[in-house]
């Protein structure tokens, strides 16, 4: 994505007229990370990123079935991802045919529960980016979600804590990061750590 989130919700969208906004990214805001498609609605979805050294990441999100009929996610798609594996649980077992979506029922993909492990990961973007993935489901059809790209020890979506050790641990390695504006010291706390540009296919490091 050409805009990282962080520095929208930091800065509200306030710097971004509203072409210019609609035309870099498919949310429809900032701050309602959610897609539609038909009675499905997706909210947060993001993903864990690969550890050093590693080319493993796991995708999350939470799977709002408004609809008397039961679904099921049975592919998530990328360039950049070599092989998905569905898991039913935080155990690992594996979802043969993909994950069930119960009807009228919210279904929540996090750690401690049914997620989705990328495997093979080619490319993705650093964390504090977006990266584009399509959902495929089995009777709602196909939906691509922009997932915020988290820490690797994350646990939740902006995972706070972990992006600040994250940025510990990588902070000798990494280029000196531009001082922050002072209008832009006072926004929210955990929301405004990446202010520093980089190329949007940038190799995470």
């Amino acid at each position: 994505m050409m805009i990282k989130r962080r520095d929208l919700l930091a800065a509200g969208g306030a710097l971004l007229g509203g072409a210019a906004f609609g035309a870099l990214t498919p949310m429809r805001s900032a701050q309602a990370h959610e897609y539609d498609l038909g009675k499905l609605t997706i909210e947060h979805p993001w993903v864990r990123a690969p550890k050093d050294g590693e080319t493993t990441a796991y995708f999350y999100a939470f799977i709002h079935n408004k609809g008397g009929v039961a679904d099921k996610l049975i592919a998530v798609k990328s360039p950049n991802v070599g092989k998905t594996t569905f898991h039913a649980d935080a155990s690992h077992v594996v979802a043969e045919g993909g994950i069930a979506v119960a009807a009228n029922k919210t279904t929540t993909l996090s750690p401690e529960g049914p997620h989705v492990v990328l495997a093979e990961v080619k490319k993705i973007n650093p964390v504090g980016w977006g990266m584009e993935l399509v959902l495929v489901f089995e009777k709602a059809g196909e939906v691509t979600v922009d997932a915020a790209v988290d820490a690797p020890d994350a646990k939740h979506a902006h995972d706070a804590e972990a992006l600040e050790r994250w940025e510990k641990a990588h902070a000798a390695g990494s280029e000196a990061k531009p001082a922050k504006p002072a209008a832009e010291h006072d926004h929210g706390g955990h929301e405004h750590h990446h202010h520093h540009e980089e190329p949007a296919d940038a190799k995470k490091p």
